[in-house]
């Protein structure tokens, strides 16, 4: 029962809920905004709060608010997108149509923006995240592994960002919000990534450093600089300078899902060539000496693509083809290109490079990035961190003193 004169009550679901006139239609029948709370106290001072903010204080008049109350979640997403379009990359802009169109719109676009509430956008990403299934409690354990039917967790959290942003782009355009409170976000860890042994990294640089074709030029530079598949793409010679043993990354090459494209049908791409997602991807990487010279041996003119010893670059996908073929000749097993990057960070940490140094080579923006997601210590590594204990303890001491080595079970 509602409580008088406040229009506040109780529902069924046990939430408490506050109606509020908005205005009126053309025959002066009061037109209702809700807004919801766990208790009396709560949901009374959210109406409070929309009274002062959006009535007493003018910031939006009746009769606009009532036009607001009325406005779609596609006509928020649109304004959201275009809004957004002036200030991000065209990689990430495209990255957010498509999660808008293929996601959001198809079972969100055509409601009004203010009917949703926030238990129907964590079922929305719970089902996005279980498939067809019932959706998954916030209990369950991390997982990175894709439900049938469902999408992996590191996209529904792409999905769950874009919807926290057009939240905040409502607000701040004073449209009739009624997501509030904690929004589900899909517990997963990061995928273990493979790093080449010491033998397969040795058999893939003696192919390398024989072969001397132009393309295995990037599967070096990965090893010994940690480039980016995309930044090797997009290298020209004139990137390399030779004299000082450096190589300036400037550029990425990428492929992006094109705008205008009906998400309904197969989507369109497109080759895009841009600088690196952030700013400190935008580096200068001092070779090792034997690359540099190696390189000495192969130089091109300067508008030609290192990879491809002419004026035409390939695309990463065709980078990776090729360089899967390297790795099948070589009797390696299948790592992705990646894998490389990954390798030159852990051979860098296990001879004691400076973190520092290393993050700022690899173009993370801190070296808690560095360490959490390129850094994979070998068991070698790890015990020889181990024995340095030796030297605080007596037996320890003796240990060494009388080269006592494990013997294999």
């Amino acid at each position: 029962m509602g409580r008088r004169g406040e229009n506040i009550r109780k529902r069924k679901d046990g939430r408490w809920e506050a109606r509020i006139i908005a205005g009126y239609d053309s025959k002066q029948k009061a037109k209702y905004y809700s807004v919801y709370g766990k208790t009396y106290s709560e949901v009374k001072a959210k109406k409070n709060a929309w009274l002062e903010d959006r009535l007493l204080a003018g910031t939006v008049q009746v009769q606009d608010y009532q036009t607001r109350l009325q406005v779609s979640f596609e006509q928020v997403c649109t304004e959201w997108l275009d809004f957004k379009q002036k200030e991000i990359k065209e990689s990430s802009y495209a990255h957010y149509v498509h999660l808008v169109q293929r996601h959001l719109l198809p079972e969100l676009g055509a409601r009004n923006f203010s009917s949703i509430a926030t238990e129907e956008i964590n079922n929305f990403l719970q089902t996005k995240l279980q498939g067809n299934g019932t959706p998954i409690s916030e209990t369950k354990e991390p997982c990175n592994e894709i439900p049938k039917d469902g999408l992996s967790p590191k996209t529904v959290s792409d999905i769950r960002s874009v919807i926290v942003q057009i939240l905040d782009f409502a607000k701040d355009r004073k449209y009739p919000v009624n997501i509030t409170g904690k929004l589900f976000f899909p517990k997963h860890t990061q995928p273990a990534i493979r790093v080449l042994s010491k033998q397969e990294q040795l058999l893939l640089e003696e192919y390398a450093f024989q072969d001397q074709s132009p393309f295995t030029l990037g599967i070096l530079l990965a090893l010994y600089g940690g480039l980016r598949i995309g930044e090797i793409c997009s290298l020209k010679w004139k990137d390399i300078h030779l004299k000082h043993g450096e190589v300036h990354i400037e550029r990425t090459l990428l492929r992006i899902q094109e705008t205008d494209s009906k998400p309904e049908y197969s989507p369109k791409t497109k080759l895009l060539l841009e600088k690196p997602k952030t700013a400190n991807s935008i580096r200068t990487i001092p070779l090792p000496e034997f690359i540099a010279e190696h390189l000495k041996s192969l130089r091109q003119s300067p508008e030609i693509y290192v990879i491809t010893g002419t004026t035409t670059w390939i695309e990463p996908r065709t980078c990776l083809d090729k360089y899967k073929k390297v790795l099948k000749k070589v009797g390696i097993d299948d790592y992705n290109f990646h894998a490389l990057r990954h390798t030159f960070a852990t051979r860098c940490i296990e001879t004691g490079f400076d973190l520092k140094s290393l993050s700022e080579i690899l173009g993370h923006a801190n070296v808690n990035i560095t360490l959490q997601r390129y850094v994979h210590p070998s068991m070698e590594l790890k015990r020889q961190q181990m024995n340095r204990l030796e030297t605080l303890s007596i037996r320890g001491q003796k240990v060494g003193q009388n080269n006592v080595k494990y013997e294999e079970n």
